[in-house]
């Protein structure tokens, strides 16, 4: 459960099941997975940078920000594209190339990511769960860390396929588009938190420290 991700990577995921594009939203659940391990194990060895800059978290916010706002306004377009032949469809498939970086860079640019590691330490941590310094363990830490994330994304993805008799053009193309509007919304969130946190020196995250 600690291991389920928080952010865009989610509804990245589900709109590319969505369309009916598995093998690319396997590959993004993959790069998304990998990324939250990379956080796991950075907030393991200690983020003491992170939590002092406001500047450092303001940029990861606005670059959350730009990524998300790209998302969101592609995701609108998908939504009018939907409605054309599924054989046009498998052709702009064979084109996406970078699913796996994708889900990778949703991750590691999203400051959730990190932050929520943060508070899963000083949870297990209180449960009286310690990982031992020792090489070894961090290793078994990222490998668990990344089971446990692709585990959660292909669950979106089954039930994504099992359900996809009722998602037909229109319903999907509405459910896309609502996608899109919401990825947009994040978008202006990050936003706002990122000129919160470079304007008036606040952090607008919760850091344990």
């Amino acid at each position: 459960m600690l291991c389920i991700p928080i952010g865009p990577v989610n509804f990245e995921i589900f709109h590319t099941a969505l369309k009916k594009q598995y093998p690319q939203a396997v590959a993004v659940a993959i790069g998304g997975a990998i990324g939250d391990a990379v956080w796991a194990t950075v907030a393991f060895f200690g983020v003491s940078p992170f939590t002092k800059s406001y500047y450092l978290e303001a940029a990861f916010l606005l670059a959350t920000a730009a990524i998300t706002l790209v998302l969101g306004i592609f995701t609108l377009k998908d939504s009018r594209f939907i409605e054309k032949k599924e054989e046009e469809m498998v052709r702009k498939i064979r084109r996406k190339r970078w699913a796996f970086l994708k889900g990778l860079t949703l991750v590691l640019v999203n400051p959730l990511g990190i932050v929520s590691w943060m508070i899963c330490l000083q949870f297990l941590r209180r449960v009286k769960v310690y990982i031992p310094l020792q090489l070894r363990y961090e290793v078994l830490l990222f490998m668990v860390v990344t089971a446990g994330a692709v585990s959660y994304f292909l669950l979106i993805v089954f039930i994504t396929n099992k359900m996809k008799h009722i998602f037909n053009r229109q319903r999907t193309s509405k459910i896309t588009k609502g996608l899109g509007f919401l990825l947009i919304g994040l978008s202006i969130y990050f936003l706002y938190n990122a000129a919160k946190a470079f304007f008036f020196n606040t952090h607008v995250l919760s850091l344990p420290q």
